[in-house]
């Protein structure tokens, strides 16, 4: 029973995930944002972290551009073999002062041996829109 499992767990590669993109803010004269890059596991109703990115103060009515990198390289569970790559966006790019926002993006899943992800040309509008975006691109 043990050897299924080695063999498992030496057949799962890295994956490395870029997503790119560009966002704006209308609403406030300036804004924090920090973005988050996880591996959803449908599955088992749980997501890991990828990589985290604090992207600090932006100004209003700029469009900003943004990119986050990182590998993983964990497996999926024994009965997944594909990665459900998600990114969210925090914010308080908000009308009403102290609230904030979360702009959620899942994509399309991928299989475990893919090398490399790249989703690139992102746009995303920070407001108070309840933005749950969960449209697979």
């Amino acid at each position: 029973m043990i050897f299924p499992i080695l063999l498992l767990i030496s057949l799962t590669s890295s994956t490395e995930f870029f997503i790119q993109g560009s966002m704006k803010c209308n609403l406030n004269s300036n804004f924090e944002v920090s973005l988050e890059l996880l591996e959803e596991d449908l599955i088992y109703a749980t997501s890991d972290l990828i990589k985290s990115k604090d992207l600090g103060v932006k100004a209003s009515n700029v469009s900003h551009n943004f990119n986050i990198r990182g590998t993983y390289d964990e497996g999926d569970g024994i009965l997944d073999d594909e990665y459900e790559p998600m990114l969210i966006i925090h914010h308080n790019c908000m009308s009403t002062p102290g609230a904030v926002g979360n702009v959620l993006r899942r994509f399309k899943s991928v299989p475990i041996s893919t090398p490399a992800v790249n989703l690139t040309g992102l746009t995303f509008k920070l407001d108070d829109r309840k933005d749950l975006n969960t449209t697979p691109l």
